[in-house]
């Protein structure tokens, strides 16, 4: 009889605790959002705020979570999205095909091809191997896109972060300037084998009109350089670039068309790998190229605006809002999101995929790009950084320390800080005081 009259006694008093638990969870929170949202280097600044908790699928915080922000590099995670999905386990970089006398190669917008970040060249090896005259082939009609997103800066011609995008990519089409023991590197030397190299490493750039690269007089401390070239739509520089790098045993030809009857896929580098880098090191440049290979992929040609409207009505259909979307990376301000299409979109992951794959692609708390934050936290964080002039965005998932998951989006639009360290400072400690009590 003691024992019942203690379980119904106790039932109750748990109700309570539990309710008072929920209750100082959401008030501290609430301040955590408070000290955010008045935090001076935020002061005049928009912000978006959506944290979900997954263990519960309740709502945490919500701040004009339903409001448009620019995204910048948050835009990656989209892009990571489609590569995880359409891509399967590796590129699908080339179309090939072969007679007795040649071998047909046409370019699916592979952009690992003689990229130093990638060893394994299957293509490379073959050109550079083959017996057989080589042929790179155009596709029948000309791909919808421009070597510039919707929205780029022209100015920015000349910046690593800008390459120009293409159904052929050589080299990240960038020159690479390194610096050496005995002065300077560059390649690929195609560009500069007319020119002598100066002996001291200072920073290079590019004539806006032309590849003609310079050196200019400015000191630089970073001991690798990128500088952009134009890269053309013929295939005529690419097929310099591979003459000069591989040396093939014949002249390689350009043609128009595929008439082949026989023919095969050649895939490349492991998707994950490449899309590690694009989320880890924040490359526009990868990004871009798996916006255009998922188009070939799915509509059997290159058309960034088709492939968006597509992947908007049928993938993207469930957003709570629909999104701006104008390129792969987000260089383009045209870019317009909200946190609650963040949310979902994170949902939307790792229900397609395990969250293993995705940890083993997103950056982590207190390495690589993030290296600098989130080192001693209640909890773990793999998340997506994004920064443009005035505007940051931070979004991904939260495991506490007390097993809780968490997805979360913070945007922040129009803050005039001077730096952005500031602004991803105050960020942090809002998501570490909200880690802190789940």
């Amino acid at each position: 009889m003691v024992k019942s009259i203690r379980k119904r006694v106790s039932t109750p008093l748990q109700f309570i605790g539990i309710f008072l638990l929920l209750v100082l969870s959401a008030c501290s929170v609430q301040k955590a959002q408070k000290t955010l949202l008045t935090a001076a280097p935020l002061k005049g600044a928009h912000v978006g705020i959506a944290v979900y908790n997954e263990t519960t699928q309740q709502w945490i915080d919500k701040h004009e979570s339903d409001r448009y922000y620019t995204p910048a590099s948050n835009t990656k995670i989209q892009s990571c999205y489609l590569g995880m999905k359409y891509l399967k386990d590796s590129i699908p970089g080339w179309q090939f095909a072969e007679n007795k006398d040649s071998i047909f190669l046409m370019p699916l917008g592979d952009p690992s091809f003689l990229h130093p970040d990638f060893k394994y060249q299957p293509i490379a090896d073959l050109i550079k191997n083959t017996q057989k005259h080589v042929v790179l082939c155009l596709p029948n009609k000309a791909d919808n896109f421009a070597m510039y997103g919707r929205g780029w800066a022209w100015d920015d011609y000349p910046e690593d972060y800008q390459p120009e995008r293409n159904r052929f990519n050589i080299y990240g089409n960038v020159l690479t300037v390194s610096k050496t023991n005995n002065g300077v590197n560059v390649a690929p030397t195609y560009f500069t084998q007319h020119q002598s190299l100066p002996a001291k490493y200072t920073v290079w750039s590019r004539e806006k009109l032309s590849n003609q690269f310079f050196a200019k007089p400015d000191a630089i401390k970073d001991p690798v350089q990128q500088v952009p070239f134009i890269t053309g739509s013929d295939y005529t520089l690419a097929k310099l670039l591979i003459e000069d790098s591989l040396h093939p045993r014949f002249p390689i030809a350009i043609q128009k068309g595929w008439n082949q009857s026989s023919v095969s896929i050649i895939k490349t580098v492991p998707t994950d790998s490449l899309l590690k880098i694009m989320m880890n090191r924040s490359d526009n440049f990868f990004a871009e190229q798996v916006l255009l290979m998922t188009s070939q992929q799915l509509l059997g040609k290159m058309d960034d605006a088709a492939i968006i409207d597509t992947i908007l009505k049928t993938d993207f259909a469930s957003f709570p809002q629909t999104p701006e979307w104008a390129d792969g990376s987000g260089l383009s301000r045209f870019n317009l999101t909200t946190p609650e299409n963040y949310i979902e979109l994170l949902k939307k992951m790792e229900a397609e995929f395990s969250m293993e794959r995705i940890k083993g692609v997103f950056a982590q708390g207190g390495k690589g790009s993030l290296s600098s934050y989130y080192k001693n936290i209640p909890g773990v964080l793999y998340a997506k950084t994004g920064t443009l002039g005035n505007q940051i965005a931070f979004s991904g998932y939260i495991i506490t320390n007390k097993g809780t998951r968490l997805l979360f989006s913070v945007l922040v639009a129009n803050h005039v800080s001077p730096t952005t360290y500031p602004v991803r400072h105050a960020v942090e400690q809002y998501l570490t005081a909200v880690m802190s009590k789940y």
